[in-house]
């Protein structure tokens, strides 16, 4: 009888354990099909944040009070700016009794010209007493944010010249700042090297060469292609808005007058192969606003182009009137004469500015391109919490 229960007793004890040791089995099983979804759905968030930045967005997804809901689970992602184009991710997802946060820096390459700031890929000069600041051309407010100038190189700041902003050099370069020269922002380098979004002129049905000698204006309005444009001493030539004109090579020549009316519509200016504005030429605007003009040159290297038998540079920039709009030469330097003004947003290859120059960069260019489509790539990835 006595032996009878220990053996019942056995058998009770090791059924007990088997299920206790069963069920410990299956809540495994449920915990790691519950992290599972969870993984899934913070890979998910970090999907979704990756949408967003390609649209001009921030990149945050709902958020721990509001999160984003997906089946039976829920997600949100933290996006944190790093500066430099980076973004840093933190994406949980939760799902039954999971929880998972991934965690991923990712480079938002520019999109846009104005995001770039004021920008010299190879290196950035500064000429003495120079002034590079902000403003907002659609309300008028002086400095509302603090200039971005940056470089894939070095950035030199001569004499007296102030940077109201950060001076950004690249990975390798640094800030070189004169005595009195001054940066009120950040001078740290950058953790990576930008891209420069690449210029896609539209194409048209192509014309007769341009040369306009006579004293009576000339204006031209529409979309045109032409092999070269040529403006006399003492001619003007008025680009119309709307237009979008195509030219292989530019020259404006002392005293003669290369006029911008944007009123009526946008103006846009592709050179692909040489910008020559003589010294005395002028650019002039009938709009100040710099969201409506636009000058994209293609061009690069020095080459004789006009049959002198010297090299003449891509870019040759001697105009004396104020400049209103954006002006973009990735593939050539570009330099600034002395006492020049500039509204609007500029980058180069390499960026020179003249001594007593003012460079006033437009924020307003940049609520005029949101939502443009970036590139997004990864730069690194791990799990922070399972």
């Amino acid at each position: 009888m006595i032996a009878t229960l220990i053996m019942v007793f056995a058998v009770s004890a090791i059924c007990v354990c088997l299920l206790e040791l069963d069920s410990s089995r299956l809540k495994r099983q449920i915990a790691g099909i519950d992290n599972k979804c969870a993984f899934n759905l913070a890979e998910a968030g970090i999907g979704e944040a990756w949408y967003g930045l390609s649209v001009g967005k921030s990149g945050n997804v709902g958020s721990i009070t509001e999160p984003a809901r997906f089946g039976e689970g829920l997600f949100w992602v933290e996006a944190t700016d790093l500066g430099n184009h980076m973004v840093g991710l933190e994406s949980t997802g939760m799902s039954g009794a999971g929880r998972v946060t991934l965690s991923q820096v990712v480079k938002c390459s520019p999109a846009s010209i104005p995001s770039l700031g004021v920008f010299g890929s190879q290196r950035i000069s500064i000429g003495t007493s120079a002034l590079l600041s902000t403003y907002n051309s659609a309300d008028g407010k002086a400095e509302p944010a603090p200039l971005k100038l940056q470089s894939n190189g070095d950035i030199s700041v001569n004499t007296q010249s102030v940077i109201k902003g950060d001076a950004t050099p690249g990975p390798l370069g640094s800030v070189a700042l004169a005595a009195g020269a001054s940066v009120t922002g950040s001078t740290a380098p950058s953790a990576a090297e930008v891209s420069l979004p690449a210029i896609d002129a539209p194409s048209f049905t192509l014309e007769a060469a341009l040369a306009h000698a006579n004293p009576k204006p000339l204006s031209i309005s529409g979309n045109h292609a032409y092999p070269s444009i040529n403006v006399a001493a003492g001619a003007t030539l008025t680009l119309t808005g709307p237009a979008v004109v195509v030219v292989e090579q530019l020259t404006v020549e002392g005293t003669g007058e290369l006029a911008i009316d944007a009123t009526l519509g946008e103006v846009k200016l592709y050179v692909s192969d040489w910008l020559n504005l003589k010294s005395t030429s002028r650019v002039t605007f009938a709009d100040v606003d710099p969201t409506h003009f636009s000058l994209l040159v293609s061009a690069s290297g020095s080459s004789d182009r006009d049959g002198d038998g010297a090299a003449d540079p891509a870019v040759r920039f001697l105009c004396d009137s104020p400049f209103y709009g954006t002006f973009y030469a990735p593939n050539a330097r570009l330099a600034l004469p002395s006492s020049f003004r500039f509204f609007g947003t500029l980058a180069a290859d390499t960026l020179a500015i003249g001594n007593l120059a003012q460079v006033n960069y437009d924020v307003a260019l940049l609520e005029q391109d949101a939502g443009v489509q970036a590139t997004v790539g990864a730069v690194s990835w791990r799990v922070i919490e399972v």
